[in-house]
């Protein structure tokens, strides 16, 4: 599983907030009480959103030995968008192909990044939308999820939206934790959503590790793995699981999966 960060508002206090994903990748005592293991290693990558501008990046290296780290934060500035992903691969091979966020251009007028911590099965996934199980063989679950997300979602209304991704919780085996940065040619439009098993939210350690915090304070609205609370100190709430966040310029939207 992974760390994930999404962010918008003033670039210059998310500079502090994408600091504290690059210490929980490094040392995440949360991993550590579940499986011994401290890093979150196998790749990175951001997606930045900034003056009509959009800048993409995936690397295999782990983040805190990147030197485009210190490059992102330079770009920190103003009113942005960010949406991080440090990755511990659980499906897929550690490759360029997988490391998140994914792009995709769809034939329905609009491009997207999208990132996701948690276990997904895939190969149900691949079985009921008919995707390519072939072509797919070495890719993440994640990956072939965003592959069915670029295929079948064929408009951005919230409605329409939330149907694609409950189908993707229901097909969760841990977490449905998730960022999406939708671009028109007009504007921007993100969905992030919380969402664990009912085997995690009854263990303490595994609750604990795979929850999404929440930080509104007016300046920045965020939303992020729960080890960034250990490198941020901030008035963190705790997101409640099954909740969907619809983040435009000027709106935010709660709303619940619908998981019957």
């Amino acid at each position: 599983m992974c760390r994930i960060l999404f962010a918008r508002g003033q670039g210059e206090k998310i500079q502090g907030l994408f600091e504290a994903l690059v210490r929980s990748a490094e040392n995440d005592p949360y991993r550590a009480r579940r499986s011994g293991k401290r890093q979150h290693r196998d790749g990175w990558g951001y997606v930045l959103l900034r003056d009509d501008s959009v800048y993409h990046y995936r690397s295999t290296r782990p983040i805190f030995n990147d030197p485009e780290r210190f490059r992102l934060i330079k770009q920190l500035e103003g009113n942005v968008v960010l949406m991080a992903h440090a990755r511990a691969a659980s499906q897929g091979s550690v490759n360029i192909l997988n490391t998140q966020p994914f792009q995709f251009s769809s034939c329905n007028g609009f491009s997207f990044w999208f990132m996701h911590n948690g276990d997904l099965n895939k190969e149900e996934l691949l079985r009921t939308e008919n995707l390519n199980t072939r072509g797919l063989e070495g890719a993440s679950d994640s990956y072939a999820f965003a592959v069915y997300l670029c295929r079948s979602l064929n408009k951005l209304d919230d409605n329409n939206t939330l149907k694609h991704y409950s189908r993707g919780a229901k097909l969760s085996r841990t977490t449905f934790n998730t960022g999406t940065l939708f671009v028109t040619q007009r504007k921007w439009k993100a969905l992030v959503t919380a969402y664990m098993v009912e085997k995690y939210l009854k263990d303490k350690d595994h609750w604990n590790y795979a929850r999404l915090i929440k930080l509104n304070d007016g300046e920045i609205f965020a939303l992020a793995s729960s080890t960034l609370e250990l490198y941020f100190k901030a008035r963190w709430e705790n997101v409640a699981n099954g909740e969907v966040y619809f983040i435009e310029q000027g709106r935010i939207k709660k709303v619940k999966l619908v998981m019957d």
